[in-house]
């Protein structure tokens, strides 16, 4: 199932700002786990945590209620809503009311989060990490390993470097295809001239950001496979639809999307952030083999340094040029 992104929630701030902003808070409601209804003004807004947020215009029916809702609608009541605000360009939508913010966490499992003053009031889960905490009475801040905010290239993978960046893994591996750069390439091998053009392409797809549908064609029937904001080049085969916006494609993706197992899918947010690991951890094992294998090839050298250092000829050491050494520290700095 698809999961939006930083860029896709950005769109829908955009989308959804002229539309609520200045208008009252009416209502939330709970439709199933994890996914909550809300209502500002008229406009009907879903929210599946850690899944998707945007307008909605279907009708659900349900009886069902939380401690949350029923603590967010108590303190939201008639609450005007002055902004909507995606915090870092991360993946965190905040709705920020008279003295009030609601928080929506989009990324992993994601949370609800009422906030006063800077506190949280209350949350769909209460969770604790090393740097944060969402509990009643506690100081509520985003992650701080929030998104960077230019591209930054080093030994690693260049996918790896470009998943930093507030755009969405998607939308990365579709510039580098535009591009013929293999994701697996290292990010200090390119070129300056490509990685201009690698942001240019980035940016590209930001300013020319519209919303499309993938479908197939089964046994004659169209069925909608994912959207996006740009032609992807996954979907090269797929029939390709734009749509008037993002919140209008989503509605009708979701409806009809097959509901995940909710163990599957947290197994499998698992697995996306192994293979994020793996990939940086990949990327560190070549760079490391490239060292070692230098060493190696100087490995004569290192032991006649090595040698004079033990030695204590210092200055023999220095006139060689072999290396500099520091007798107050008593070390010997190399060059390789």
């Amino acid at each position: 199932m698809h999961k939006m992104n930083n860029l896709e929630y950005s769109f829908i701030v955009t989308e959804l700002t002229p539309k609520v902003v200045g208008r009252h808070f009416n209502r939330i409601r709970k439709i199933s786990d994890n996914i909550y209804r809300l209502k500002i003004g008229s406009t009907e807004i879903i929210c599946e945590l850690g899944v998707r947020l945007h307008e909605t215009m279907l009708i659900e029916k349900t009886e069902q209620t939380d401690k949350f809702v029923e603590k967010a609608g108590k303190e939201l009541d008639n609450a005007k809503l002055t902004s909507i605000i995606q915090v870092n360009r991360d993946r965190i939508v905040s709705f920020v009311f008279d003295n009030t913010t609601l928080v929506f966490e989009m990324f992993g499992e994601g949370n609800a989060i009422l906030v006063r003053d800077g506190l949280t009031i209350t949350a769909a889960r209460f969770e604790s990490w090393s740097d944060r905490e969402i509990k009643v009475g506690s100081p509520y801040s985003p992650p701080k390993s929030a998104p960077s905010k230019s591209l930054e290239v080093s030994d690693k993978y260049i996918i790896a470097s470009l998943m930093r960046l507030p755009i969405g893994k998607e939308y990365a591996i579709e510039a580098l295809a535009r591009l013929g750069i293999d994701e697996k390439e290292k990010g200090n091998s390119l070129s300056g001239n490509r990685i201009l053009a690698l942001e240019q392409e980035l940016s590209r797809i930001e300013t020319d950001a519209k919303p499309v549908a993938f479908f197939d064609n089964e046994n004659g029937k169209e069925k909608m496979v994912d959207f996006a904001l740009a032609p992807l080049h996954r979907y090269q085969a797929a029939i390709k639809k734009e749509f008037p916006s993002l919140s209008v494609v989503a509605d009708e993706y979701y409806s009809k999307a097959e509901k995940p197992n909710p163990l599957l899918e947290k197994l499998l947010n698992r697995l996306e952030k192994q293979q994020e690991r793996l990939l940086e951890l990949r990327a560190e094992e070549s760079a490391n083999k490239e060292a070692g294998d230098l060493i190696y090839s100087k490995y004569q050298e290192i032991e006649h340094i090595l040698a004079l250092a033990k030695e204590g000829k210092f200055e023999e050491l220095e006139k060689s040029h072999a290396g500099k050494a520091d007798k107050k520290e008593k070390s010997v700095e190399v060059e390789l």
